[in-house]
């Protein structure tokens, strides 16, 4: 079975470093710094779910969302938002921009590992 590449996009070198550690076993993690980088990123890499932060500076994560599901190579990779910011409207504003999942930061290793698995499941059912 082929592994299934996550790309993790967040400004705090140690929230990438822990994605990384916690999923490396299982699947191929690939990271990016910022908004910018994870564009140019799905540009480079066959990319099969990505987790993003909100609060990124200039180019911040729902930016980056609308960015990638408005470019074709990136529309249909799910995104799930990994942020400290849990405000009701952020999230609604995340789904509605089309983020297949929204988990909040410190994340429990369990929780975000079904999490990934759930959307990469629904995603090879259609």
């Amino acid at each position: 079975m082929v592994r299934k590449t996550i790309l993790a996009v967040d400004d705090d070198p140690v929230v990438l470093e822990a994605v990384k550690m916690t999923f490396a076993n299982n699947f191929n993690v690939i990271t990016a710094k910022d908004g910018h980088e994870a564009i140019e990123m799905v540009g480079q890499y066959r990319i099969d779910l990505i987790l993003l932060d909100v609060m990124m500076p200039g180019f911040d994560g729902f930016s980056t969302l609308m960015l990638l599901k408005d470019l074709p190579e990136s529309r249909d990779i799910p995104v799930i938002m990994l942020t400290a910011v849990g405000k009701k409207d952020k999230v609604v504003s995340a789904f509605r921009d089309g983020a297949s999942g929204y988990v909040l930061k410190p994340f429990k290793e369990d929780a975000l590992r079904a999490k990934i698995e759930s959307v990469l499941d629904q995603i090879e059912s259609t």
